[in-house]
């Protein structure tokens, strides 16, 4: 059986200017009904291509400016160290242990 070789989705740019010509020629009504039917089925393919596009770069753009999918900010707890000292004492700090009164509680 042959290998088939699919070439890889037009780029966005490049769909959306094919989607133009394929509405120039819709709209002037020269094509027969069946070379239309296929330019349109070609247009929806090249639409959802688009719009998948569309969100997965809307999606990045949220990723990147910490959006959520409402909107609003993605605020994220940060725990930051400003320096190495800082930090070192940070651990060298441990709790002490109470210390025995001789008064009970």
């Amino acid at each position: 059986m042959p290998a088939t070789t699919e070439s890889p989705p037009p780029r966005f740019e490049q769909a959306l200017a094919e989607l133009d010509t394929i509405l120039r020629e819709l709209e002037d009504g020269t094509t027969s009904l069946e070379d239309a039917l296929a330019r349109y089925e070609r247009g929806v393919g090249l639409l959802r291509q688009c719009y998948a596009q569309l969100r997965d770069a809307e999606q990045k753009v949220k990723v990147l400016a910490g959006l959520t999918d409402d909107g609003g900010a993605d605020l994220k707890p940060f725990d930051h160290v400003a320096s190495i000292e800082t930090a070192k004492a940070a651990v060298r700090k441990s709790p002490k242990p109470p210390r025995d009164t001789g008064i009970p509680e």
